[in-house]
């Protein structure tokens, strides 16, 4: 039996436990009360979202739901987390909006009419989650007629999520970014290869999760890394990468939502760890204060004219002498939605009420003290680290090395001190198990992505990113971090 054909069966399979699960519900197990349920879905209005696989549109899905509006959730995959969630009423499969997109516009149209209440008055929101977003803004009038659409200006969108348009626009208002280089063609790249500042990334001008961006430290790395990515990815020359000084600092994300070109909310948080280290998305965070950042934002999109969500990457040393700097701008919702919603800023009800009432309740129960983490990333970033700190077992190989140069040309007493100075440096026991306490204890109290009492069945749509991996032996970090699908290679 091939693969597809066993995964269909395991997906009738679940849909069959999902259903016996909803029945349990019904006899009044687990404490859930339909009754209650029922009464209450739909008095807020009813809306449709995308990209049900994504752990962000899990968010959004139990955000409106405990808000008594009824979620149709629709993606091109089953075994979605979102799908698997009570607080979806339905559910729907659409073609892939990159590789199918006239097939996906088709689908998503014919859905947004079957679902449309009969009832003129109820509020009907069409909120996209991920890329194809961008395909929705482009052709919003095929949806409005249906169904309110509080997506950017898709001309907006194309100005800040392409990282070459948006350093030029960035540079041209004055604002914070790194030193930024854009090659025009490959004759251009090499007449500027000499002048880039190292380190420095190599980025692809339309990525996310760390995909497509690559750390050089050296002109070799460079010229390798610009060229290997012109290939592998077969870009035109308008589409080749830039390149952009690295710069020190930790990650903030600057949240926000736009009403017209006001900024009507935002909130930060700073990434803790990030997986994989340099180059990946942030998969654990906590919420801070950043008055500067949020100010940066409101300049940015506001000149645009900006309308709906948006997230804004910075880097930043954390010292009132430095400045932030721009690192790069998602377009649409995020994938650390979770820390905002569970901080008192409800981005996925906000957005509702701004697309159903033109305005929103101002954000007042807030807290500061929150930590929030992505399922098993954050874990394998916390063991990463720890390893990291197990690697002085090259300074013992070093110090080694020395000790028996001492030994046939020197004082063999300095030998002995100078390898026993590295067993002690390497071999801290003590040390190394108070770090890695640390780095453990930090999960304790952290609220998760997926993990819910009231809604224990979505944690099943962590089967999809595993089946992704028994396909092809490989994880992949856009699909589990909630930021992406599985590719070309996957489909």
């Amino acid at each position: 039996m091939n693969y597809r054909c066993l995964m269909l069966q395991e997906q009738h399979r679940l849909g069959y436990y999902r259903e016996q699960h909803i029945h349990s519900y019904a006899q009044g197990k687990e404490g859930f009360d339909v009754s209650e349920q029922t009464e209450n879905a739909g008095s807020a209005g009813r809306a449709i979202i995308t990209f049900s696989r994504g752990w962000q549109t899990l968010v959004a899905t139990r955000s409106l739901g405990r808000r008594g509006v009824e979620v149709i959730t629709g993606d091109e995959y089953a075994m979605t987390a979102a799908s698997f969630s009570r607080y979806s009423i339905a559910e729907f499969r659409y073609p892939n909006p990159t590789k199918e997109p006239e097939a996906f516009l088709d689908v998503l149209e014919k859905a947004v009419i079957e679902h449309k209440s009969e009832d003129k008055a109820t509020p009907y929101v069409l909120m996209p989650i991920h890329k194809e977003t961008y395909l929705i803004a482009r052709h919003r009038e095929r949806f409005e007629p249906h169904i309110r659409v509080p997506v950017p200006q898709v001309e907006h969108i194309e100005q800040v999520h392409n990282k070459g348009t948006l350093a030029a626009y960035a540079m041209k208002r004055g604002l914070p970014i790194p030193k930024t280089w854009i090659p025009e063609d490959l004759a251009h790249f090499k007449s500027i290869i000499s002048q880039v500042e190292l380190p420095a990334f190599v980025k692809l001008r339309e990525a996310a999760s760390g995909v497509g961006i690559r750390k050089v430290n050296t002109l070799d790395e460079l010229k390798s890394t610009f060229e290997e990515f012109v290939e592998h990815f077969k870009l035109k020359e308008r589409d080749y990468p830039i390149i952009q000084q690295a710069v020190p600092g930790n990650d903030y994300c600057v949240t926000t939502l736009f009403d017209h070109g006001k900024m009507v909310a935002s909130m930060t948080y700073r990434g803790l760890r990030a997986f994989p280290a340099e180059r990946g998305a942030t998969v654990m965070r906590e919420t801070v204060e950043a008055p500067e950042m949020e100010k940066i934002a409101a300049e940015l999109m506001g000149s645009l004219g900006w309308h709906g969500v948006a997230e804004l990457d910075f880097r930043w040393e954390g010292r009132s002498e430095t400045q932030p700097q721009l690192i790069e701008v998602n377009p649409r919702f995020f994938g650390g939605l979770i820390q905002s919603v569970e901080s008192g800023w409800d981005y996925p009800w906000l957005l509702f009420q701004l697309a159903a009432e033109g305005h929103i309740d101002p954000v007042k129960d807030i807290r500061t003290d929150v930590r929030t983490e992505t399922p098993i990333l954050a874990f394998l970033a916390t063991l990463q680290e720890i390893a990291d700190n197990e690697r002085g077992m090259a300074a013992l190989s070093k110090s080694w090395e020395q000790a028996k140069e001492e030994f046939r040309t020197g004082s063999k007493r300095q030998g002995i001190r100078r390898l026993f100075r590295g067993v002690r440096e390497c071999f801290d026991v003590k040390a190394r198990f108070n770090k890695a306490k640390q780095l453990l204890e930090e999960h304790k109290d952290n609220i998760y992505d997926v993990l819910s009492r009231d809604d224990p069945m979505a944690a099943l749509g962590v089967l999809y990113p595993l089946a992704v991996f028994l396909r092809h032996g490989k994880v992949n970090l856009e699909l589990i971090t909630g930021e992406g699908g599985p590719g070309d290679d996957d489909e």
